[in-house]
């Protein structure tokens, strides 16, 4: 049986009844003590620092140490509003430096919880407006910044989260194609890509079709699983408005030999977290098995066909 890694967004823990983000009363520790709740979950991200200010290393490690869960990852957030002009991007060259030197964190961070990836949302990166950017020197800035940190880190693997939009009207790496463009500059073997379901949608992408590009030539760090109606990150649970398409991202992952982890970016703003979080498993874990079905399967051109194929493999003709 295959065995598969689980993660999801901790953050997700500390909200619901309408709530976006975990009010002051949670910390990292009781987070970790919510996630832990979630039957199938394996594995969690942590955000640094976000993650690391009210609770320490020691005792983030000691919470886990309670559980059955192990860490995957760190995912780097650039707070505001120091990094609200950006990171690797910013005009400035000593909040560059001090970008640089934060991702240098996370990555000594890592190493301690026993994980060689280190995830990247350049969430500030971008413009809104005409003549704002300065495309070609903000591309070069944010190319050094990422050699510099593969060439002093070979043993961490940083893949970037592109997201076309929000917070910023637009980012400088904004498409599958863009990301791509990226790596092939900065040519680091632990320089890849973490591909969100969500953001995708946003950037009119396919997901399938952006994670066989992204698989075929490993560049394919991680994955985010989610959905929503497309205009917007709305993280709803996975395979509730596009299932044809995540199964067919799911077949690209069976064929195309993704070995990563499983991670829900999913927003429970009104539901319980942990029954939201357990759905999310089951589901994918369904998908992953239909889809494993498909294996031998190859598309041929014919719509009509490969239509009624995935109609029967989701709902059935009876």
């Amino acid at each position: 049986m295959t065995v598969r890694s689980f993660s999801t967004r901790l953050n997700s823990f500390g909200i619901g009844l309408g709530k976006k983000y975990p009010d002051e009363s949670w910390t990292t520790v009781k987070l970790i003590a919510e996630a832990a709740k979630v039957k199938g979950l394996t594995s969690l991200e942590l955000n640094y620092p976000e993650h690391f200010v009210k609770n320490s290393v020691e005792e983030v490690k000691a919470a886990l140490s309670a559980t059955k869960l192990n860490v995957k990852g760190i995912q780097l957030r650039w707070p505001t509003p120091k990094f609200s002009n950006g990171g690797f991007a910013n005009d400035d060259e000593a909040i560059r430096r001090e970008a640089i030197d934060l991702v240098k964190g996370a990555s000594d961070v890592a190493r301690q919880f026993g994980t060689d990836h280190v995830l990247l949302w350049p969430a500030h990166d971008g413009y809104e407006y005409p003549m704002q950017m300065d495309y070609v020197a903000s591309w070069n800035w944010f190319r050094d910044a990422l050699i510099e940190l593969a060439d002093e880190n070979p043993d961490i693997r940083y893949s970037i989260e592109y997201k076309p939009a929000e917070p910023r009207g637009r980012t400088l790496l904004n498409t599958t194609g863009a990301v791509l463009k990226m790596i092939s500059d900065v040519n680091r073997r632990n320089v890849g890509v973490t591909l969100d379901f969500g953001h995708l949608l946003m950037a009119g992408e396919n997901p399938a079709q952006s994670a066989a590009l992204c698989l075929k030539d490993g560049n394919m760090f991680g994955l985010q699983l989610n959905d929503s109606h497309g205009a917007a990150d709305d993280g709803l649970l996975v395979g509730s408005i596009h299932l044809p398409e995540t199964i067919e991202l799911a077949y690209y992952l069976i064929r195309e030999n993704y070995t990563g982890t499983y991670y829900f970016d999913t927003d429970p703003v009104r539901e319980n977290p942990i029954r939201e979080c357990e759905m999310n498993i089951e589901r994918m874990n369904h998908i992953l098995d239909k889809a494993e079905k498909l294996a031998k399967f190859s598309p041929t051109g014919d719509a009509l066909a490969s239509s009624e194929m995935l109609w029967e493999l989701a709902v059935g003709n009876k």
